[in-house]
């Protein structure tokens, strides 16, 4: 994944716990970046007009059972200066193609370590991951 440099991240997971994990390693990675969380796709369609320039929503693959494809494609539509990158639990290469085809710049697994999640993000927020990692 190429380096993003964000301005800010608008996470966008139904999961708490992957959600919350995705502030905290981006808040210890990039502090001055602005995280928000929200939990439904209606709720990020509406904070898309709030983000800056350069901003980015990662964006969980299926939210409360329904697929995000259509969302991603709303959101490129309403903000195309805004760079969106679809996370799941499970990504096969269909889901990844299909993701890229909608407007994601990107589209990964969620990581199953503290460590995974570092360096999946590090992208995001343009953080290097060779320097020595920080309590999340």
């Amino acid at each position: 994944m190429r380096t993003l440099n964000a301005t800010a991240v608008l996470v966008v997971d139904d999961d708490a716990d992957h959600a919350h994990i995705a502030r905290l390693v981006l808040s210890s990675l990039a502090p001055t970046t602005g995280v928000e969380v929200v939990h439904d796709a209606a709720s990020a369609i509406a904070r898309l007009a709030a983000l800056p320039r350069g901003g980015v929503v990662l964006i969980d693959r299926r939210l409360h059972g329904i697929e995000s494809f259509d969302t991603v494609v709303e959101m490129r539509l309403r903000r195309p200066d805004v760079d969106v990158v679809m996370l799941s639990a499970a990504l096969s290469s269909i889901d990844r193609a299909y993701a890229l085809a909608c407007g994601a710049v990107d589209a990964l697994e969620k990581p199953a370590s503290l460590a995974g999640w570092r360096e999946a993000l590090a992208s995001i927020v343009g953080a290097g991951t060779d320097a020595a990692p920080r309590a999340a």
